[in-house]
């Protein structure tokens, strides 16, 4: 069985580099001034610096929750636990009425804000995968987006729509992260896993579009996590490994362009893909690859959360059980990893702990990814929303989803014209 091993041949960027952080951030309404953003990574490194190791390895972690409505007594448990930085919510946490979603996140947020000297209460990022078209969880009572393809083809003005829509929409249910968009470019290698869920088949019209969808849903209130870095094949990674064999020159340009336009347009988040691409590391998969990671925290420049994806993949059988990867991951460079099952977080968990305590891993990289996911937070306001904002806003949403449904049909019916 293949083996993760760290290696400090290929240096990552272990710290935000202050310059990138500002520019980001101040591409987003979320951040008025680059002073209060400067203010907000410094109160970050403070909230990361006071929490003990458990605290802090729970900031890195995104798990799912069994449950409608309210999370089910052992998810609740599991939450109370671990206290991820993350929870993502799936097609079978959300009723038919999706206000229900609003109490979950509201539940979850009970069950595992961190309270420290520091700060009174730091919550979780409550995500969902908000794409359109396939990959769209809600039952109804929302805008229905098309797939991304669709909405392509009408242009910039659709994408801006449809972001406006999901990232004011999710942020009135109290979902404060949306794991979207795509912004890979469909291509014959990636076509038979992406199809309708790409933007565009040109890398210079998928990096605009998808750029367009993440401006206008980071100023709508949820976070946008632009993916899969650096692509994918044809392979489904749920269900096996994907191998995307494009030379360098292929990948600098048509794939690397799109995650580029996303750093530039203040993208909070980049999710790594599970795809062995031989031409950036042989050996490992791109989510536990330390010269994967360091292309995009380097050479892009990203100073935001690196994600990996669902780490219960079959893509990474075999490369040891999930606690092994998260390990691998981190030690790599991400700054969050994502497991859906919670008993399967809880060993992930007991795992990092362990990496933590015998040096595998160490607390200055910990402490880095942390300060990420925690500046993101802050970015978003998650530590400064009141109940009434967000009471205000759940009242609202019938009014909220009428105006976007409007605006989004207008956008494209005037790319028909």
């Amino acid at each position: 069985m293949p083996r993760f091993v760290s290696s400090s041949r290929y240096p990552i960027a272990r710290s935000i580099s202050l310059a990138a952080f500002v520019a980001a951030a101040f591409v987003s309404s979320t951040a008025a001034t680059p002073v209060e953003v400067v203010g907000l990574l410094s109160r970050a490194e403070t909230i990361a610096d006071s929490l003990d190791d458990e605290g802090l390895v729970g900031q890195l972690m995104m798990i799912g929750v069994e449950g409608v409505g309210r999370p089910s007594n052992a998810s609740r448990l599991i939450l109370e636990r671990i206290r991820p930085g993350a929870v993502i919510l799936f097609g079978f946490n959300v009723d038919d009425d999706p206000r229900s979603v609003a109490s979950l996140a509201g539940a979850v947020r009970d069950a595992c804000s961190v309270d420290t000297a520091r700060i009174r209460s730091l919550p979780p990022f409550v995500a969902i995968d908000h794409e359109g078209g396939g990959v769209y969880r809600f039952k109804g009572g929302l805008t229905r987006l098309p797939a991304a393809a669709t909405m392509g083809l009408a242009g910039a003005a659709a994408a801006s729509a449809a972001g406006s829509a999901a990232g004011t929409e999710l942020r009135a249910l109290g979902v404060t992260m949306n794991a979207a968009p795509v912004v890979e470019a469909l291509n014959e290698a990636n076509r038979g896993f992406l199809a309708g869920r790409a933007w565009s088949d040109d890398p210079a019209e998928a990096a605009k579009l998808s750029a367009s969808f993440i401006v206008s849903c980071q100023r709508g209130g949820a976070a946008a996590v632009a993916k899969h870095f650096p692509g994918n094949a044809e392979v489904d990674p749920h269900r096996g490994l994907p191998v995307l064999t494009a030379s360098r020159a292929v990948v600098e340009g048509a794939y690397l362009a799109p995650f580029r336009a996303a750093v530039n347009a203040g993208v909070a988040a980049i999710m790594l893909s599970h795809a062995i691409v031989p031409a950036i590391d042989p050996d490992r998969p791109v989510s536990v690859s330390p010269k994967a990671v360091a292309i995009l925290k380097g050479e892009l420049g990203f100073s935001g959360i690196v994600l990996t994806d669902d780490l219960q993949m079959a893509a990474l059988d075999g490369y040891g059980d999930p606690g092994l990867s998260a390990v691998a991951a981190l030690a790599a460079g991400a700054d969050m990893v994502m497991l859906t099952g919670g008993r399967t977080a809880l060993g992930a968990r007991d795992a990092i702990l362990a990496a933590l305590a015998d040096g595998r891993l160490t607390r200055a990289r910990l402490r880095d990814a942390a300060v990420r996911v925690i500046a993101q937070k802050l970015r978003f306001g998650l530590d400064a929303e009141t109940d009434g904002e967000r009471d205000a806003r759940l009242r609202s949403l019938e009014r909220t989803v009428q105006a976007n449904t409007a605006a989004l049909k207008a956008a494209m019916r005037e790319s028909a014209r």
